[in-house]
């Protein structure tokens, strides 16, 4: 299944606002909260997310199942490395950390590590915690290493990790099951934070005794048991996982970089599974009755972001003068072709993310309009950096290498793999100037405008440090009332797209591809989320 050109709606979202009366009552519930949804939001009519089918009674299923990874490759297993903010890390810890609660989608959270909680002020959290859980070195799961977690992230800023615990003011153990931890501030999407993948929970003696490997060391269903650095990780079922027993006993996720050596693997039946099969191979696999495509839009935009540090990238005219040379729909085409659609409105949000404005008008495509922003901008013909990873980022950044110059901007590459990319344009030290990459906007306003946006977050990737910014975000996290919250991110998103430090320039559908039999993957709009521990593989008889 294509998307057709102009066709992806205009999503008002699936509000994932925790119901909070303007008081702010005591939520105590060990398996949900309700969520504030928005009745007249129009349902999409690109591919939402895939919903796994249940195992058939009576099956025989495969002992291991070959995945290869997207064009993202596994530099580490390790939520508090810059260079662990990819998706295929992400998947590996999901399959080997728990966390202390599970989202369910909509608002919802389920038990995960903790069976309950409660809060009365969404400030202060108290959850209790299971009492038969052990963690894959034997050490067996307390409070204590709730507190620990807390620490080692917020011992690393500017990763991934460090921004789902960074508010916590503190946590105080009660006993070895019960744990108090106080926010430094009223903040209504915690919850949604700590269900995150980064958020998985970690273990002190495995720290202790080898801080090599330590993250490699969780509560979930399946422990590492073999790591290639950039080439795979195998995990095996975990024999005394607290939950659910996975069906298929191991799994391997691999990078493979030749785009032609995926498919003939796929065909060849060396691999099952595989997420980053180019546009003109999904389009032999669709035709092919041996083999399953699972189309899922990415909820991220993929966007050209500015350095907001540099001196000339943090000036507007320059870029209003780079955002009017861009011809979106030229990008996208050479980009993904079918497999992307060009962004046509002005908005700064997700596909799917709350909140979404859907009156900011795009600016247009005008050649004379970018010459005179660029006369009137510091830039003196000086050669300009593009950098960006994987195939279809850096075939974006070649035809925008050449629409830039239409408008008299000189520029150059500067192609890497992703975990060096990750690393070139962190926010402590951003060495780049333009970068191609796709967004992190996840279905959380405050989530994604946290992690984009606020100064030392691991995805502020444009170095993005506006003090109005941050104290909207900072408003934002304590208002309770739903129109007040809508009213407040309507207003940022007009904000930022009149400053914009990126803009987005096509949304991509991502083809997942497997041979008959696969089944039980959770594939939703966030690809960082992507859940592979129900995945199986029927056997034919």
């Amino acid at each position: 299944m294509k998307m057709s050109k102009r066709v992806i709606p205009v999503i008002l979202s699936v509000i994932m606002l925790l119901a909070l009366a303007a008081a702010c009552g005591s939520t105590n519930n060990p398996a949900s909260s309700p969520a504030a949804t928005n009745p007249a939001a129009p349902t999409p009519a690109a591919p939402g997310p895939v919903v796994p089918e249940p195992p058939p009674d009576d099956a025989r299923f495969a002992e291991h199942i070959d995945i290869i990874v997207d064009s993202n490759n596994i530099a580490v297993i390790n939520p508090y490395s810059p260079a662990g903010n990819t998706g295929p890390t992400q998947w590996t810890l999901t399959l080997i950390h728990d966390r202390l609660v599970e989202n369910l989608g909509d608002g919802v959270y389920g038990q995960m590590l903790a069976t309950s909680w409660d809060t009365d002020d969404w400030q202060t959290y108290r959850f209790n915690l299971r009492d038969d859980v052990y963690f894959h070195n034997g050490e067996r799961f307390t409070a204590e290493d709730i507190r620990f977690t807390v620490s080692a992230a917020q011992d690393n800023p500017g990763t991934i990790g460090f921004d789902r615990w960074r508010f916590v003011e503190s946590v105080t153990v009660l006993d070895s099951h019960t744990v108090e931890i106080v926010l430094q501030r009223v903040h209504i999407d915690f919850l949604f934070d700590i269900s995150t993948p980064p958020a998985g929970i970690v273990n002190e003696r495995a720290f202790r005794e080898d801080p090599d490997t330590w993250t490699w060391i969780g509560t979930g269903p399946y422990q590492v048991i073999e790591f290639a650095t950039n080439d795979y990780v195998t995990v095996q079922r975990f024999d005394d996982y607290w939950g659910e027993t996975p069906i298929t006993s191991s799994l391997t996720l691999r990078f493979v970089p030749e785009p032609s050596a995926r498919l003939v693997m796929l065909q060849n039946r060396e691999s099952d599974v595989c997420f980053s099969i180019t546009p003109e191979d999904l389009a032999i696999l669709e035709a092919d009755p041996n083999f399953r495509v699972f189309p899922v839009i990415f909820n991220a935009p993929n966007v050209l972001g500015f350095n907001m540090a540099d001196p000339l990238m943090s000036d507007r005219n320059f870029r209003m003068a780079a955002m009017h040379a861009l011809n979106s729909e030229e990008i996208a085409m050479v980009a993904a072709g079918n497999w992307a659609d060009p962004v046509l409105d002005g908005n700064v949000w997700g596909y799917a993310t709350e909140f979404r404005h859907n009156n900011i008008e795009r600016l247009p495509f005008d050649l004379d309009l970018a010459r005179q922003y660029l006369d009137a901008s510091p830039y003196n013909g000086e050669e300009i950096e593009i950098a960006a990873a994987i195939q279809t980022n850096i075939l974006a950044a070649e035809i925008i290498q050449q629409q830039l110059a239409q408008a008299g901007i000189v520029t150059r590459i500067n192609s890497m793999d992703t975990p060096a990319f990750i690393s070139y344009i962190a926010f402590a030290n951003n060495q780049s100037q333009l970068h191609v990459f796709a967004s992190s906007f996840t279905l959380s306003a405050i989530g994604s405008t946290s992690n984009i946006y606020y100064p030392g977050a691991g995805n502020n990737r444009t170095s993005h440090d506006n003090p109005y910014v941050t104290e909207l975000i900072d408003r934002a996290r304590g208002i309770g009332d739903l129109e007040e919250r809508r009213a407040l991110f309507m207003h940022l998103q007009e904000y930022i797209a009149d400053d914009p430090p990126h803009i987005n320039v096509f949304w991509r559908l991502n083809g997942v591809a497997a041979i008959n039999g696969i089944d039980g993957m959770r594939l939703g709009y966030d690809a960082v989320q992507y859940n592979l521990r129900g995945i199986y593989r029927v056997l034919e008889d």
